[in-house]
Order: structure tokens, then sequence, then C-alpha cells
């Protein structure tokens, strides 16, 4: 086992980079198993050693640190915190594990991906694409269109993720995720026709059901991010609550994958369902650890919060006054994912909160809306609300 090497480093910079990466992760886990790609499996077992090292430096960090009993209590939310980061990290390595032992992948688990809410993409930049020759940080896709370059493809090798300098060439295949509209446009943008999806499987409950289960972990996670950010018992109580609702889920998409067995050829294939299905759960209960730090009333050291507001995709508050352009349009006529590149999680209006709420939902004067997205997506948000 390699040792790893101490250097000396601000907590802040390294939970920013545990939660980046940790986020890029789980992206990449699910971009490996929808394109059946080994080299980004491998990246994803990359970036899983590189989160044991930080796990390493925040626990050297926390044991210099922890002076008194007080300083003590404030550290070990950020262990709790960091370390359901590394849970998901491990999760992920997992999901890539399916790819990397050349377990065969059921096309079923392809169509959840598909299917959920928040796509994941294949997309070439073709000859006179308006995105040849720039740099990713003048296309500015995430606060645009709400679209994220997670790789890039370059011949034979990858950039990942690529950096805000990297550029873009002909023939590059961009590995993206976002809000199927903002990823229609970045196809035109790129100069290619996207295909419309097409399910050959008929395993609708199987499908539908990773695809929320998917899409539900991930809002969990944002969620529980936010209740530490904005102190609120009430959004991590909705995680935890969300935490037993995937239980029951889990529960039931067993027993129709069970049952599907008894019919199907190949359960080998079917096999890769039930393991994915476990990983989930894992970044389900990841999301619970990080929501009881705030259920248990643990103060965490300042450090957190700063740290939070300067990761990559950020999760913050907008709170929205009289004088607002968004004040009686509905989430649907705002399309603030596409707008801005940020996603509405919650809107707290007076004492209580709206989780995920629909496209019909307006927005009222006094309300705080709790979003994910780019700096500049969260920033635009905030400029918007205040008017």
């Amino acid at each position: 086992m390699q040792k790893i090497r101490y250097r000396p480093r601000s907590a802040r910079e390294i939970l920013i980079e545990m939660k980046n990466t940790s986020d890029l992760m789980v992206e990449l886990a699910y971009a490996s198993l929808l394109f059946e790609s080994s080299e980004i499996a491998e990246r994803v077992h990359e970036l899983e050693q590189r989160m044991d090292d930080l796990m390493y430096h925040i626990r050297i960090m926390a044991a210099v640190a922890a002076r008194n009993v007080n300083e003590a209590r404030k550290i070990t939310g950020i262990l709790q915190v960091a370390g359901a980061a590394e849970a998901i990290s491990n999760a992920t390595g997992d999901i890539a594990d399916l790819i990397l032992r050349d377990i065969e992948i059921h096309p079923v688990i392809h169509e959840a991906i598909q299917s959920a809410d928040e796509k994941i993409a294949a997309v070439r930049v073709c000859k006179g694409s308006m995105l040849a020759g720039k740099k990713f940080h003048e296309l500015k896709l995430p606060s645009t269109i709400g679209v994220w370059t997670l790789a890039t493809k370059r011949g034979k090798s990858w950039i990942v993720p690529p950096t805000r300098d990297t550029n873009v060439s002909v023939g590059d295949f961009l590995i993206v995720r976002g809000p199927r509209d903002g990823i229609g446009i970045l196809c035109k943008m790129a100069g290619v026709h996207r295909k419309a999806e097409a399910f050959k499987t008929k395993l609708s409950f199987i499908r539908n059901t990773l695809a929320y289960m998917r899409d539900m972990t991930s809002m969990m996670v944002d969620m529980a991010y936010s209740s530490i950010l904005i102190g609120s018992k009430e959004v991590a109580k909705e995680v935890r609550e969300l935490e037993e609702e995937l239980d029951k889920l889990n529960y039931r998409l067993w027993l129709a994958t069970l049952h599907v067995a008894k019919k199907e050829r190949d359960v080998a294939k079917l096999s890769s369902v039930l393991q994915l299905v476990k990983c989930i759960e894992k970044i389900s209960d990841a999301a619970d650890s990080i929501a009881d730090v705030v259920l248990r009333k643990v103060e965490l050291h300042p450090v957190f919060a700063r740290a939070l507001a300067e990761t990559d995709e950020q999760v913050a508050r907008a709170d929205v006054s009289k004088r607002s352009p968004l004040v009686g349009k509905t989430l649907g006529d705002l399309n603030l994912w596409m707008t801005v590149g940020a996603y509405v999680l919650a809107i707290k209006r007076g004492e209580r909160y709206i989780f995920d709420p629909g496209r019909s939902m307006k927005v009222l004067s006094g309300d705080s809306l709790i979003a994910r997205g780019s700096y500049l997506g969260v920033q635009k948000l905030k400029k918007m609300a205040s008017g």
C-alpha cells in the first residue's frame, strides 16, 4: 500500500476539493455505465484514491486543530460530512467496478439513466461548430444553458474533467449532463442532430423506479448540503423522509427484479440492476449522514460554510424582494435551469418549506429560493431575486 504524504493545507481547500470531487465522481460513474466506458470508470477510481488522500489530510487537520472540547465538537461535524463525501465516492467506485469487472450491463440501466430528469449525453463537435476553437470559460455553458461538461474525448485520449482553459476542437466528444432542453441547444451549437430516446425493454417499472431513485439521491445530497449551509432542520428532516421513501422503493425494486428473473434468460445481466441499486442506497445513506449533523444540532466550524460557498456547483439561498422580476411568475415560465443555470430545490414560504416545487409553482414576494447551480448562475439568481 502506497504511503500518503502529508502536505499542510487549509481545511477550506480540502473541503472544497472533496465536494467538487465527490460531485464529479457521481456523474462520471453514471456516464461510465451509460457508455460502458472503461476509460471513464478508471478515472472514477483515480478520483476515489484522491478522495482517500483528502480524507487522510482532513483527519490530520482535525487532530491538530482540536485544542479544546468546543473546537472538537465543531470539527466532529466536519469529519462526519467529509466521511459522507468519502462514502459517496466509495459508492461511485462500486458503480465503476461494474464496468471494470466486465459485468454485463442490463439495457434497462441505460434506459433509466437516459430517462432521468438530468440527462447525460455524448455530443460530437462537428466542423463549422460555434464551439470549436473556444475555451470552456468563454462558452459559459453551466450559467447559460445549464449544461456541465464532465469529460472530453479527443482521439484516444481523455480530459477528465476539462478545465476552464481547455479548448474545444472539431472531432471532440463532450460528455455532458444537464436538462433535456439545454443538451438540445448544445447539440445545435455542436452541429449535430440529437436522436430521440428509444426504449427497447418492457421493464417500465424497473426503468422508471431506477431513474426516479437516481434523481432522488441527487436531490437528497444537494438538500443535505443546503440544510447545513442555511442551518435548516426542516430541510434536514425532508432529507431523512426521502431516505425512508427510497428504502421502500429499494425493497419494491428488488422484488420486481427478482420477479423478472423468473422469465429473464440472462440472469447475470439482471444482477447488474441489483448491484446498482445497492450503490444508490449507499449514496442516499451518505446524504442522510450529512443531514444528521443538522438534526443533532452539531455546531459546524465556520470554515465549512465558507468552503460550500466556493465549490464549483453551489447551493445557496435567494430571498425574493417585492421589486423582483421573479414575482408572480411560475418556475416553468422562468425556466431558471436554462436561463441562469440554477435549479430550485425548495421554496421557503413563511415558516413552511415547499420541496421539489413543480413548474406551475408561482414565486411570491418574501419567498426564499433554495437553489443549486454554477457560481455565476447562483449570483444571477440572487440579483434577480433582490431586484
